[in-house]
């Protein structure tokens, strides 16, 4: 298996950023990795926020202790939150970035191959 291969599979499956660094590409890679974890920590943060507010209604008492309600609860408060929604898309940007560049170079790599 070639390292372009090997960059490829660590960028879609490990680590977007991770196969870059593997080709000693760090500059890219630092940069699709920075953007990841930003996106990443977008989320949580969102995410974390959330719970912490449900969770203190329901000891509150202003939340029943319904699954039903609780995940309607969660499902509501989580679309008004345009941060989650540009961590996720930035997220998702940062993998496809990652990945279509390593496809970039293994398609590279072969036609200098020929």
């Amino acid at each position: 298996m070639s390292r372009e291969n090997k960059a490829l599979l660590l960028n879609i499956f490990v680590c977007p950023g991770g196969g870059h660094w593997y080709l000693g590409k760090k500059l890219t890679g630092s940069i699709i990795f920075l953007v990841t974890a930003i996106s990443l920590s977008m989320m949580m943060t969102d995410i974390l926020s959330v719970s912490q507010q449900i969770a203190d209604d329901m000891v509150a008492g202003r939340l029943p202790m319904n699954v039903t309600t609780i995940m309607a609860e969660v499902h509501q408060r989580t679309l008004s939150l345009k941060g989650l929604e540009l961590a996720f898309w930035l997220l998702v940007g940062s993998w496809a970035i990652g990945v279509l560049d390593s496809l970039r170079l293994l398609m590279t790599t072969k036609q200098s191959e020929k």
